[in-house]
Formats: structure tokens, C-alpha cells, sequence
């Protein structure tokens, strides 16, 4: 009986270390799964910034939640790069007789939902080219991110991470908890402050300047 104990103690410790070493995740490996924490770097796929991913017919969707029910979900792109080089033929709307408005309708495209999958309202137009959007953000507790490859010779490779995050502008939604106020009226989870990747996750810098409360020493 207490070998059994033991082994189920140590089996459950494996699978909590395994979780908690997930920092990064490619949307790819992790196509039609939800990822929960506080928040993690994700990637296109597992070799980004090295190799384009140009797998033709690809439809995949990678839904984030939020660590707590009371916080919502940020998205921010730090590199981003989807297009086809060969598009397939537009498409004409039978009701106007005009192709499509979408700068994305023919080419490789990333698409938010607001929840916990594509069948969740969309957030924004389509995403493509070659510059970072700005910053998604869920009005709930989840947040789907859908890659779709189109054309012959697509060309995807991206970078972002998303966060945790309440809005602290009423002090009692934080204090009760270990989240950190942001200047610009965000609270986040105090695991994401002076995180050792550097990342911005308040989206004003706050959580990365010299502070002694939360023991951060500032970045050079």
C-alpha cells in the first residue's frame, strides 16, 4: 500500500514538474489543444526563426486560458511573418459580384476567436504580411488563435506570447491575490514580473523596471 502511495506521490510530481516546464509552445504541436498557465511564449512552429513553415493545407487552432476565471487573455506578436508567395485564385462575392475586401481572402492568414474555439466570435479582420499586429485581447476567459495556410508556397513564422491579465483600476480585484499592478491600470500574476525572458507582459515596461517589492533589478 505504501509503495503504491509512493509511486502515485512521485507519478504525480513528473507530471507537475512536466507542466510547469512547458514555457513555449508551437501552435503547430499543439494543434486542437488548449494550454493553461500564466502565461507562455508561443510559437508558429517548433523551428521558427530558423525555416519558414510552408506545410500547404494547414488549418490549426491553439486555444490559451487564463490562469484564473476573473482574467482575461492578451496576445502580443513580437515577430510576424504569414503570406503565400502564390495565392490561390480570389474568390468573387455573389452578392456584389467583387472580390473580397480581406487583404488575406487568397494567402495564408492567423485569425483570433473570443473563446474557447474557432466557432467562438471572431476577433478582428484576418491577419497577414509582414509586420506585428497589435495586441489581442479576449473579453473572457479564453482565447483562440487559428493558423490557416492557403496557396501553394506559404510562407508562416511567428513569435508572440500571451498573458493573464485582470484590469486593476478597482485595487480590490488584485490585492486579494499575488498580482502585480501595472502603470497603465493592468494587474498581472506575480510569476510573469522580471520574467527571465525579458518579455513586456504589462505592455507599458512596468513589470520589467527596477522594483523592490518584487525583487526586479531592472533590464540594462
Amino acid at each position: 500500500m505504501e509503495r503504491q502511495v509512493i509511486r502515485l506521490l512521485l507519478l504525480l510530481l513528473s507530471l507537475t514538474r512536466r507542466c510547469s516546464a512547458i514555457e513555449t509552445v508551437n501552435v503547430v504541436d499543439f494543434c486542437g489543444q488548449i494550454i493553461r498557465g500564466d502565461g507562455m511564449i508561443v510559437n508558429s512552429h517548433l523551428e521558427s526563426k530558423k525555416y519558414y513553415f510552408v506545410t500547404m493545407g494547414t488549418d490549426c487552432h491553439l486555444t490559451m486560458q487564463a490562469s484564473s476565471p476573473k482574467d482575461k487573455v492578451q496576445f502580443h506578436f513580437r515577430f510576424f511573418l504569414v503570406y503565400s508567395l502564390l495565392r490561390v485564385a480570389p474568390l468573387l462575392d455573389s452578392t456584389s459580384g467583387e472580390g473580397s475586401s480581406d487583404p488575406c481572402h487568397a494567402g495564408s492568414y492567423v485569425q483570433f476567436y473570443d473563446g474557447r474555439d474557432r466557432g467562438s466570435p471572431p476577433l478582428g479582420p484576418p491577419l497577414c504580411g509582414k509586420s506585428p499586429p497589435r495586441p489581442v485581447l479576449s473579453t473572457g476567459n479564453y482565447l483562440t488563435l487559428r493558423l490557416v495556410t492557403r496557396g501553394t508556397q506559404p510562407r508562416v513564422d511567428f513569435v508572440g506570447d500571451f498573458t493573464s491579465f485582470r484590469l486593476g483600476f478597482n485595487q480590490s480585484e488584485c490585492s486579494s491575490e499575488p498580482y502585480f499592478n501595472c502603470r497603465n491600470g493592468k494587474c498581472i500574476p506575480l510569476s510573469l514580473v522580471c520574467d527571465d525572458k525579458g518579455i513586456d507582459n504589462c505592455g507599458d515596461g512596468s513589470d520589467l523596471e527596477e522594483n523592490l517589492t518584487t525583487g526586479c533589478k531592472g533590464t540594462s
